[in-house]
């Protein structure tokens, strides 16, 4: 693996456990659930969050098709969301880009890395600065899911982290 994805890479693979970690126990009803009006609710997050795993597929040059498109592309807001996945879907959506993008972010080189990427805020225009950009990201609404859990009165996220191979999740 590239030295400078070294870092970004242990981080995903931390966020894959974490927000698997904070799917455990909740139900369809619990992830739609909106606290306030203004609030997201935690299936709203975590399709953003598999939306955005696919942006890192697409900076890598390993584009995925997205399964979350056909929930939010016409979306601004949530309040422009007809319907939600199930948290069965956003499960596997997610369990299958992560796996994926551990597998990409193993065969980057340097070329790639220094390749013009999209400009995202803190970012060099580089594709590993898109790539850390979005990995911050990811660690962003990854807390808030966290947090959303725990208001919907589920127990606190586990920290638990299992160690897996890259490219591999899940029985």
């Amino acid at each position: 693996m590239h030295p400078s994805v070294v870092p970004l890479a242990a981080i995903l693979r931390t966020n894959t456990e974490l927000l698997l970690n904070c799917l455990q126990g909740l139900d369809d009803t619990r992830a739609r659930q909106r606290l306030t009006q203004s609030t997201n609710s935690i299936a709203f997050l975590v399709a953003h969050l598999i939306q955005c795993r696919h942006a890192i597929g697409s900076a890598v040059g390993a584009p995925l098709p997205d399964p979350m498109g056909r929930y939010l592309d016409a979306a601004r807001t949530l309040d422009d969301v007809a319907v939600l996945p199930t948290v069965a879907e956003l499960r596997g959506a997610w369990e299958r880009i992560s796996a994926h993008l551990a597998v990409e972010i193993e065969r980057l080189d340097t070329p790639k890395l220094r390749s013009p990427g999209r400009r995202v805020p803190g970012a060099d225009g580089t594709v590993l600065g898109e790539i850390a950009y979005l990995v911050q990201h990811d660690s962003y609404h990854l807390g808030q899911v966290s947090l959303l859990r725990r208001q919907v009165g589920l127990p606190p996220m586990s920290l638990r982290v299992e160690p897996r191979e890259p490219g591999r999740l899940g029985a």
